[in-house]
């Protein structure tokens, strides 16, 4: 049984190395980086956070989190502006550009998405994803 198990992982890993791969891709032609990207996706959700919220999220270090939020604020993907009730608080809002990326990001995300589940009915996909919930449940014990 353990040989069994050894491939399934082997197989996981070659799913999961597929899928980052074509999402290094996609974003590399949007001309961000994977950590903008995921930074992006934040603060499309939570318009107005900081960079100290984003570090949270990110699980980094201020200092990269403000380097992340700089080079997105030089590509005109968010906007920074200090906070009306704080001076020392500076928020973040994401630009029309920002939003336009974000969007193309939804697609390519739809549409790898649309491929990992291609053939599988509805209740297979549900399946699976309970499936893949409880493996990374398992994994983060």
């Amino acid at each position: 049984m353990a040989e069994a198990e050894y491939v399934l992982a082997r197989k996981i890993l070659k799913l999961a190395n597929r899928i980052v791969s074509g999402r290094n891709t996609d974003i590399r032609d949007l001309g961000l980086t994977s950590s903008q990207a995921d930074s992006l996706v934040y603060f499309v959700h939570n318009e107005g956070r900081s960079a100290v919220d984003l570090k949270d999220h990110l699980g980094v270090t201020h200092q990269t989190a403000r380097g992340i939020v700089k080079r997105m604020a030089e590509k005109n993907l968010i906007e920074i502006r200090i906070s009306e009730e704080d001076g020392r608080y500076r928020r973040i809002f994401v630009t029309e550009k920002g939003r336009s990326l974000y969007r193309q990001m939804e697609k390519n995300g739809a549409h790898t998405g649309n491929r990992l589940l291609t053939g599988m009915s509805p209740e297979e996909k549900q399946q699976f994803s309970s499936l893949i919930s409880l493996a990374l449940e398992n994994m983060e014990r």
